[in-house]
């Protein structure tokens, strides 16, 4: 049999889904065995022909995208279901951020990423065949020096370039330093500097949140901060922090020196990127994710059932605060 190119494998996908040929219909027009014409019609759906999609309009799921859309200004919002297994609400959310990804993806697409769990599993739930040229991945934001590696900017950077058959950019540098004199030195390495170039100006950023509470936050688990200066930033109203920067509950980017001392990109270089994904789960992390969402800085938002409607209580609560421009 011939090699099948997209062209075939379009055509078939037209005659199936489109003209209602059964798959006996499409195998004897092709003159080839109904088991291959449904192997062909798997391969469309994996490489992304054919999307097949359950538009729920009066589900809670729904309801509940519709009015994160409404309220924060969203271009869209992805709701997944919540699981008692929160391993598998993480996996759904990644799936969800990586459905949003993929409608961004173009030849000479400049991604930009930061660390995490979720951040890996929407890499990892990424299925895309790699049909694109020229996608370059940058590093948003110096490395955590993770204690899991495969969460770390470093490796999903690398991860994310080599799945979509391009090229990647690092900032050789820790997240967070001591000092603005240490970080000055860091952004005078001529690397450093280009990178950091890089990652301001990529078309897209997917990224996702973590709280300021010392039991959850990441910079305290990677002991980049101890648990008493995450208290400390949380009396001054911080509720997350995403890419290294901090805000409160009404959106507000946090004046703290820790904000300073963070290798990579700024408040105000975040909101000058176009496409800004947000992808977070979990009732923990559900003022993070109001902060986050108050800031302006997001477009597109992934996240879970239980935080969607902790969030909307508390926004509703509390009164409809208008994002940033967007």
């Amino acid at each position: 049999m011939p090699l099948i190119d997209d062209s075939v494998l379009i055509s078939i996908a037209k005659m199936y889904y489109v003209e209602g040929l059964s798959q006996q219909e499409i195998a004897d027009k092709i003159s080839v065995s109904r088991p291959t014409v449904s192997n062909l019609l798997r391969r469309c759906k994996e490489e992304g022909i054919v999307e097949i999609r359950i538009r729920e309009t009066n589900s809670l799921l729904y309801v509940l995208q519709q009015e994160l859309k409404t309220l924060f200004a969203l271009r869209d919002a992805i709701v997944v279901p919540s699981h008692p297994d929160e391993s598998r609400t993480v996996d759904a959310t990644g799936r969800a951020g990586a459905e949003l990804l993929t409608r961004s993806l173009r030849d000479g697409l400049r991604i930009g990423i930061s660390w995490g769990v979720t951040t890996y599993k929407i890499i990892a739930e990424l299925n895309v065949a790699p049909k694109y040229q020229g996608i370059e991945v940058c590093q948003l934001v110096g490395a955590l020096g993770s204690t899991n590696p495969i969460y770390d900017s470093y490796e999903l950077v690398r991860t994310l370039a080599t799945k979509l058959n391009g090229s990647y950019a690092m900032i050789q540098a820790p997240a967070v330093v001591r000092s603005l004199e240490a970080k000055e030195l860091f952004l005078e390495e001529p690397g450093i500097a280009a990178a950091i170039e890089k990652a301001r100006n990529v078309d897209v950023a997917v990224l996702s949140v973590s709280p300021d509470d010392p039991e959850y936050s990441s910079l305290v688990r990677e002991r980049y901060i101890t648990p008493d200066e995450s208290s400390e930033i949380s009396l001054k109203g911080a509720v997350g922090h995403s890419c290294g920067i901090h805000f409160d509950i009404d959106g507000r980017i946090l004046e703290i020196p820790l904000n300073d001392r963070i290798v990579g990109i700024t408040a105000e270089d975040l909101r000058r990127i176009p496409e800004v994904v947000l992808a977070a789960c979990g009732t923990v992390k559900a003022p993070a994710i109001l902060g986050a969402l108050r800031t302006g800085l997001f477009h597109f938002l992934a996240t879970d059932e239980a935080a969607a409607l902790k969030i909307l209580a508390e926004a509703k609560k509390d009164g409809a605060r208008v994002p940033g421009s967007r």
